[in-house]
């Protein structure tokens, strides 16, 4: 048997279940899929229409399509002609996706495939400040509630509006 074999899974998750693999002929387990209700992803450009071009991370395209609804905030917005996915990009259909929202460099401070890198010194600013609660609610403070997405985008990442 494949999968969860020799695992307590088959006791604690009564909705796993074993089946016969028609290709193979093993038992395996499967599982129930996870539908939800929202994604919420950062892509690189979008056209008019709704139409998306993201990075070509499985996990941003799977979550798109197992999703109930889709939001989705871009770099920016592109003409419907522009709107080609280069080597590390995938084309995201519109009939896929409820909202998008243009929110440059949205992605911070983690990178977007052919716009920025990661922001390390910003992220060892938060991992310092996540170690304790008090340190996370002064983080909180003074990169999301304490300034406005223009002052974040300057501050933080260093770009004037």
């Amino acid at each position: 048997m494949l999968g969860f074999t020799g695992t307590d899974y088959e006791e604690i998750r009564e909705d796993f279940r074993k089946v016969t693999d028609p290709f193979s002929g093993n038992e395996i387990f499967v599982v129930p899929p996870i539908r939800p209700d929202w994604a919420v992803i950062h892509a690189i450009r979008a056209d008019g229409q709704g139409n998306v071009v993201c990075s070509g991370l499985e996990s941003d395209r799977l979550a798109v399509l197992a999703s109930k609804r889709a939001v989705v905030t871009v770099e920016e917005v592109v003409p419907a002609e522009s709107l080609v996915a280069r080597p590390g990009e995938i084309y995201l259909s519109a009939l896929h996706i409820d909202a998008v929202v243009v929110a440059p460099r949205g992605a911070h401070p983690s990178a977007c495939v052919h716009g920025y890198g990661i922001d390390r010194a910003h992220v060892e600013t938060y991992l310092a400040a996540a170690k304790t609660e008090e340190g996370f609610r002064g983080y909180l403070e003074r990169f999301v509630h304490g300034m406005t997405e223009e002052e974040y985008l300057a501050d933080a990442c260093g770009k004037a509006v």
